[in-house]
């Protein structure tokens, strides 16, 4: 009985509704906001909840509803900054699009336009610390009207001036008519948008959010339990079999500890064998139990360096150079991230770094064979 007289009154104020662009708040018997939605015509979308049969999610929602407040703004656009803004700040109970999965969104380009939390070939991010996704894909839908080519540039960096002049001015005309939750989620588009440009223009190589976040994505990726603190990568280095050395560094949260590097020479004795010098290499290393244990391994190569090796049920995969594939150990499946992916950033950085390594080993000791050197 109680709930059908809330009804009545709610419907009641649907009747009120003015037939204009704006975002709805619904609210529990508590005051509490547990829905954020926008609409084209407010009268209609609101009144539809109230109306027809409803999916399992709806009819619960409605089933919850003891008033609503609404905001009116001038365009579709408006309504949909607005509302990601609010649904931000406010984290309603039913808008559960994206809110309880809590890895990393990325933008993906691959066939629709939208945010999607395992990365494709065609994917961009992933975005966090200050970055939001849905900001930036209501940015393309808003101003680029979901044109993948015009999308692909703005989220390379290009076309930061022009949508930053864009979102200005909807704001100052949003202050002007007073709508002012409206003027803060274009204010808020603004920063988002400067954070961007930032990353584009130059990524902090030893920032703690992006290597922290870098990290966390790895881990996610690969499905490890628990974010890879100590990462380990190695590589091989030779000329023709001759002066063998394996090189093994060490990042720890994605930040280079040189004082944790170290070498090896090769001594199998079985010629230009990268998977036996790997394999030695990874078993001399993990005899040395002082050493603290890594939660991932990483090995220069592709699918045989990776089979060719036994690393006691660490985590371990492969980067092959050529189309810097990732392989990991137990998945025949091969791992594609997007060029401008911070997980693969990290693994390149990690692998040309072993590289690096391993010819500097390399080229001293055969200078010291070619001049007689002990």
């Amino acid at each position: 009985m109680e709930y059908l007289t809330r009804l009545r009154g709610i419907k009641d104020k649907v009747k009120t509704l003015p037939k204009s662009a704006g975002v709805y708040l619904m609210k529990n018997i508590k005051g509490d906001i547990i829905y954020i939605g926008k609409a084209k015509n407010l009268k209609n979308r609101v009144g539809s909840y109230f109306v027809g049969a409803k999916d399992n999610k709806t009819t619960s929602l409605v089933q919850n509803i003891a008033d609503f407040e609404f905001f009116i703004v001038n365009t579709e656009e408006d309504a949909l900054f607005l509302e990601s803004n609010l649904v931000n700040k406010h984290k309603p109970k039913y808008n559960v699009l994206l809110k309880d999965d809590k890895r990393f969104p990325y933008i993906s380009l691959l066939d629709k336009i939208k945010i999607v939390r395992k990365p494709d070939e065609r994917s961009f991010g992933p975005y966090f610390h200050g970055i939001s996704a849905g900001i930036l894909l209501d940015i393309i839908r808003t101003i680029f009207n979901n044109d993948k080519d015009e999308a692909e540039k703005f989220l390379n960096g290009k076309y930061t001036k022009k949508v930053a002049e864009i979102l200005r001015s909807r704001m100052d005309k949003a202050s002007e008519l007073l709508q002012f939750e409206l003027a803060l989620a274009y204010r808020n588009g603004l920063q988002c948008l400067a954070r961007l440009g930032r990353r584009v223009a130059n990524v902090p190589e030893d920032a703690t959010a992006f290597t922290l976040g870098a990290c966390r994505e790895l881990g996610e990726i690969l499905g490890l339990q628990k974010t890879p603190r100590r990462i380990e990568c190695y590589d091989i280095s030779h000329t023709d079999g001759e002066n063998q050395v394996a090189s093994m560094i060490v990042f720890i949260d994605g930040v280079a500890d040189k004082s944790q590097y170290r070498k090896f020479k090769i001594k199998h004795g079985m010629g230009n064998n990268d998977f036996l010098s790997m394999n030695e290499t990874l078993t001399r290393r993990l005899k040395h139990k002082e050493w603290a244990t890594p939660d991932l391994i990483v090995i220069d190569g592709g699918k045989g360096q990776l089979s060719a090796v036994e690393t006691d049920g660490i985590p371990t995969v492969s980067l092959a150079k050529k189309f810097e594939i990732i392989y990991k150990a137990g998945d025949d499946r091969p791992i594609i991230l997007s060029r401008g992916n911070f997980a693969l950033r990290l693994l390149q950085r990690m692998r040309d770094e072993a590289h690096r390594f391993a010819i500097t080993f390399h080229r001293k000791l055969r200078g010291k064979k070619i001049t007689g050197e002990k």
